[in-house]
């Protein structure tokens, strides 16, 4: 009996012994895979920081360029309404002028024509109409 309670107590602590072999296998097998976790997420973390600032760059540049388009845009149609309006003043500018010289001729016509008879007056005020025409279409055309 004595016998088998040794042997029974060999036993148990053969097996304790295989047993802490295979806890302290585990438990070094476990802080191995922790480790190389924590390395990725580490890794990963970081992975995902230089994305973020890299689009952070990115929107910041876009947005850089959109207002300088922007300002590029609203120069050119202050440009294109200044353009404008000096187009309009040098319409109107020449239209006075036209109607200046119109008037002026008028009144040459007129002079000229006191001393000749009414009928006379509207053959003179032809003649300069096709005057004036002819000396238009032989102009040089640009």
């Amino acid at each position: 009996m004595v016998e088998q309670i040794q042997e029974m107590q060999r036993k148990v602590k053969n097996e304790q012994i295989g047993t802490l072999d295979i806890t302290r296998d585990m438990t070094r097998q476990y802080k191995g895979m922790q480790e190389e976790l924590l390395n990725r997420i580490n890794q990963l973390e970081g992975t995902i920081q230089a994305l973020q600032d890299e689009l952070e760059r990115s929107r910041l540049e876009l947005e850089q360029a959109v207002k300088e388009k922007d300002s590029i845009i609203a120069a050119k149609d202050k440009e294109i309404s200044q353009m404008k309006v000096k187009m309009e003043d040098m319409a109107q500018e020449f239209g006075d002028m036209l109607k200046e010289t119109l008037d002026r001729m008028r009144e040459r016509i007129e002079v000229n024509s006191t001393g000749f008879d009414a009928d006379d007056s509207i053959p003179l005020q032809r003649r300069l109409e096709e005057v004036s025409l002819a000396t238009l279409s032989e102009a040089p055309h640009k």
